[in-house]
């Protein structure tokens, strides 16, 4: 201990009587600590800290598939949950929810709640007790049950401020009573966004439209039971259902078994373990620049060090003095990184949004804490002990002679051209990486939508049940409300729909009056959508044929529907779709085409776009709605406080909510891919930084030691422009080497890439001769000062120096 305190206190004197080196290693190491804490946040989060259920390995989510209709993970219908339940032999229990917002009015202004409503089931699926209460009873989730409601921890502490005789009040929801019966501990709620918890009782009409399918469900698998057993099963089941249901046959359908875990962050797992491998490249790289400053600064030290292996210090008292040194500098790089990691880890999830799922369960926790110790030694391992070794190997005579000569020692100036070399590999592999996601997402954001974003504001509001049961009271309020909005000054145009683009998926089967179902020929289900008059062109969907909706008309009347280009082709590719008409299942009514508009990319910007269905609002007035507003000019957003007051004059208790501008939406639908964009290019930028510095101060180090040597030259007849290129070489030389190196490290890399790339191939030509350019201007310059104060050494002075 006395000989560890000895150290420690000679490093401090060490380390304060070089402050500018000082300065610049733990400013680095911060850096790179800091990122790697900040980015393991977020993967700790989302990736390892398991779900608060009983047993998460054990839940699945089952879904359909749909092959004729490049249909996949779809949600099921009530008669399929009913199959679900009681086919499968390797379940112990199967439960099926599906998610709406609900208003809770009677207490001053009006809340909005995300509602999950699930069968009885649902909880004992879950894993969950309530801490407070009870879940639903069958009696409660079949038609005509009490109303009853189970609060998330949140919604308890925030509207009931932790009450534990909470039990039997009662929350008025959509205009509804519903009783509390139960309380779900914190941290509970699945989905993640979900507030309250209501029985689920399926409308008579959905007991036997098998596709009606709007159900999500989970499953809970027996113990012992393998994910591939089930899903060897659930193949059975499939097989069976096929057996007894014609219109499951031809197809291609089957069903979807997935763990829960990757049905929760499968879409992003890639993306957060590529981008936690990037920021530790670059703190290798951060490594590699302190370890080339260490290096530098033990051969300055070589009389001291010399002197003390004289006076008896045994190599490794050396190294052990050495690494002290470097665990001292990793130690406060690391305790700065923490500081940068609460910064970094805050902004992520800022840039993020709602894109990043379990985003509360991100934070700087006791585990990352951890992490960044244990980074911290490491870094401070690494980066030391090579220096150390190098340093502490005393060979008096060789160190004399070397510096006579007034050359680069050959053995030391090897190793720092090799660290340079490295920093260069990694960093042309990070910019390989960085420029091929910055051009997919690029060719991502020129995608044709087949809508026009800017200037358009949305909004989500719902209809109370209670008050708006009656087809007839839901599309009057729907009249009153555009009514008003389209007076507003500023507005150029509104409408109404049930789901906005990029919103989710809504499927349904067809029939059609002119001609028979073939099977296996047919799409058997087609993305539709509610859309009042002025919703197709508020968003700025291009005609292509007949016309838009034409008001809103009376319930009861002849629905018209307005279909895309690819629905066309597919069904009528002779071009006659104008005036066929066609019947959505739950409507049970047939529809005439009155109009083709061009594709819209309803399920993302990377989807290709689906055959889609737009229904005038009265075949079908919906209580769950979306508004768009187009404003003539200026921001849309200064519209909201207008467009709520108009709202508050139609129905003070219904609010809007989850009010944004449409490119919100849109950036949004793409924000893991701009994140990755951003993350990929910020670490590639610091790695070619740092990596320029290093090349930099390989060569400036260079050019110190070998002053006299180029003095010689010179005087020798050597022209200045001589020493500059000689210069030049050495750094372009470690730059070329690097560029080698990287290259077939970044081929790795791209193949690893591919999936996760849009509208770039993972080898693309252009990027990589981009890159490798790139560098060698960087490097070109990072040399240029050094070799152009080589090139004005003054002879006489450098051999008067020595």
């Amino acid at each position: 201990m006395e000989t560890l305190l000895r150290d420690l206190r000679f490093t401090l004197r060490s380390l304060r009587a070089s402050p500018g080196f000082t300065l610049v290693a733990v400013l680095a190491l911060a850096l790179g600590i800091g990122a790697n804490s900040a980015v393991f946040s977020v993967v700790n989060g989302v990736l390892l800290t398991p779900p608060p259920l009983a047993e998460p390995e054990r839940l699945v989510t089952l879904s359909n598939d749909i092959q004729a209709a490049d249909l996949e993970g779809i949600s099921i219908s009530t008669p399929e949950y009913r199959d679900f339940s009681t086919l499968p032999s390797v379940f112990s229990s199967v439960a099926a929810y599906t998610w709406r917002d609900m208003t809770l009015t009677g207490g001053g202004a009006a809340q909005r709640f995300g509602v999950v409503h699930g069968t009885a089931t649902l909880f004992t699926t879950l894993g969950v007790t309530p801490m407070l209460g009870r879940g639903f009873t069958e009696a409660e989730a079949s038609p005509g049950g009490d109303p009853v409601v189970v609060l998330t921890h949140k919604v308890w502490r925030a509207n009931f401020a932790e009450d534990p005789g909470v039990l039997g009040k009662t929350m008025q929801l959509d205009g509804k009573p519903y009783t509390v019966v139960g309380v779900l501990p914190r941290g509970v709620a699945h989905p993640e966004s979900t507030d309250l918890y209501v029985p689920f009782t399926p409308p008579p009409e959905h007991a036997s439209q098998r596709t009606m399918r709007y159900l999500f469900s989970l499953a809970r698998m027996k113990p012992g039971v393998t994910l591939e057993q089930a899903r060897a099963d659930m193949a059975r089941v499939a097989r069976d259902m096929q057996a007894v249901e014609p219109r499951y046959s031809g197809i291609g359908w089957s069903i979807r078994v997935t763990s829960l875990e990757d049905k929760l962050v499968g879409n992003v797992r890639g993306t957060l373990w590529l981008l936690l491998g990037a920021v530790g490249c670059v703190l290798l790289v951060a490594c590699g620049s302190v370890a080339n400053l260490l290096l530098a600064r033990a051969a300055a030290r070589e009389r001291e060090v010399s002197i003390r292996a004289a006076l008896g210090a045994s190599r490794g008292r050396l190294v052990a003095q050495f690494l002290t040194e470097s665990l001292v500098l990793s130690l406060v790089g690391g305790a700065l990184g923490l500081l940068l990691a609460l910064w970094g880890t805050d902004a992520l999830l800022a840039f993020m949004g709602d894109g990043l799922p379990r985003m509360s369960h991100v934070k700087l926790d006791v585990t990352s804490v951890l992490f960044t110790m244990g980074v911290s030694v490491f870094t401070g391992l690494v980066f030391g002990l090579v220096p150390a070794l190098q340093s502490s190997h005393v060979d008096l005579n060789a160190t004399m002679r070397e510096g006579s000569r007034g050359t680069e020692g050959g053995r030391s100036g090897r190793l720092r051209s090799g660290l340079v070399v490295a920093q260069v590999a990694f960093a042309l592999m990070l910019l390989v990486g960085a420029g091929l996601f910055m051009k997919s997402l690029l060719a991502l954001r020129g995608v044709d939508a087949g809508f026009k974003p800017v200037g358009v504001l949305t909004g989500q509001l719902v209809l109370p049940d209670a008050r708006y049961s009656e087809p007839a009271r839901k599309l009057a309020f729907q009249r009153d409300l555009l009514e008003r909005l389209e007076a507003l000054p500023g507005v150029e145009s509104v409408g109404l729909t049930n789901l906005l683009p990029l919103g989710g998926i809504s499927t349904s089967g067809l029939e059609f009056e002119s001609r028979p179902e073939v099977k296996g020929e047919l799409l058997p289900a087609v993305e539709f959508r509610l859309a009042s008059p002025g919703y197709l062109s508020t968003l700025g969907v291009k005609l292509y044929q007949g016309r838009l909706h034409q008001g809103l008309g009376e319930v009861g009347g002849i629905p018209e529907v307005v279909i895309n280009r690819r629905f066309a082709d597919v069904y009528w590719p002779k071009g006659n779709a104008l005036g066929q008409r066609l019947s959505l299942e739950p409507m049970k009514q047939w529809s005439t085409v009155v109009g083709i508009v061009e594709d819209m990319r309803e399920w993302g910007l990377s989807s290709p776009a689906r055959p889609a269905a737009y229904w005038s609002l009265p075949a079908a007035p919906a209580s769950y709605l979306s508004l768009v507003v187009r404003a003539e000019a200026g921001d849309p957003e200064a519209l909201r406080a207008s467009i709520e007051a108009e709202l508050r004059g139609v129905d003070a208790d219904v609010p809007l909510f989850n009010v944004a501008p449409l490119t919100q939406l849109v950036d949004e639908s793409i924000s893991s891919r701009s994140l990755s964009a951003l993350l990929m290019g910020l670490f590639a930028g610091t790695a070619l930084l740092l990596a320029a510095l290093g090349i930099a101060g390989v060569v400036g180090y260079s050019v110190t030691r070998r002053t006299r040597e180029m003095g010689i030259r010179m005087a020798l007849g050597a022209a200045s422009s001589d020493v500059l290129v000689m210069v030049l070489r050495q750094g372009l030389k470690l730059a070329g080497l690097g560029v080698a190196v990287g290259l077939v490290m970044s081929l790795g890399l791209a193949r690893f890439l591919g999936s996760m790339l849009y509208g770039v191939t993972a080898y693309d030509p252009w990027t990589f001769t981009a890159v490798a350019v790139l560098l060698g201007g960087v490097t070109l310059l990072a040399t240029w000062l050094p070799a152009r104060r080589a090139s004005r050494v003054d002879p006489i002075v450098s051999l008067r120096s020595e």
